[in-house]
């Protein structure tokens, strides 16, 4: 896998960041704030917990840390190799931790399927019309995670797991409803699924659409309303 890198900085730091030249387009496009807008997201305290799911090689984490520099980022990317590319880039960043496992709505063993070009952009538990090779992984329940973690509230979360989303998110509402989540960055895969996740979020979410990358893919942010008003 070709890479390229740039010097970020961070805080007092500059940091090296390693990414996928393939994928270059996407990954200044999550570093520059355009997939994951912060306006519009209502973030309090100098020490939020932001969850990052489908981390990548940390573009998101590095994104949201830059903004909330006293963040706890906990990122979850299954696959080996993008793991690997991950912990370099933010293992010497205080603050951000890492798990080399997926989230999804069940946990075990499972076929993490690659996708065309093996783009990791691209990898997915759904598989596709054709097979181009794949990894098993281990996928746990992100209610589970949050037990574990002892977190009564998330400030962040952030979820790309390439069509897996909807699982995901409707797991850890239904799962831990007693742990508040402020906001909510999801990326969908298809018009019928973005209209389904705003149906579900709107009785207790704000909803605003971030980015439209093509008529079937774009980033959703939910922001929890105000129910006292």
């Amino acid at each position: 896998m070709a890479l390229s890198t740039i010097q970020l900085q961070l805080a007092d730091r500059e940091h090296t960041f390693a990414y996928p030249r393939a994928e270059e387009k996407m990954i200044l496009s999550v570093l520059k704030g355009v997939d994951y807008p912060l306006a519009k997201a209502r973030i309090t305290g100098d020490s939020p917990v932001i969850i990052d799911i489908g981390s990548n090689c940390g573009a998101a984490a590095v994104y949201f840390k830059s903004h909330h520099i006293g963040a706890r980022v906990i990122c979850y990317e299954p696959c080996a190799a993008t793991h690997e590319m991950l912990l370099a880039n933010v293992g010497p960043i205080d603050g951000i931790e890492t798990n080399p496992f997926g989230i999804w709505d069940r946990e075990g063993t499972f076929r993490l399927h690659y996708g065309p070009g093996r783009r990791t952009g691209s990898f997915t538990l759904c598989q596709w019309g054709k097979d181009f090779g794949g990894e098993d992984i281990v996928t746990k329940k992100l209610s589970n995670e949050l037990r574990r973690l002892q977190l009564t509230s998330v400030n962040l979360f952030k979820v790309d797991a390439e069509t897996a989303e909807p699982e995901i998110l409707h797991e850890v509402l239904t799962g831990a409803p007693e742990v508040a989540i402020h906001n909510i960055f999801v990326e969908y895969h298809g018009i019928a699924v973005r209209k389904y996740l705003t149906e579900e979020l709107h009785p207790k979410y704000d909803v605003h659409l971030c980015s439209v990358s093509s008529d079937r893919q774009g980033t959703l942010l939910f922001v929890l309303k105000d129910l006292a008003r």
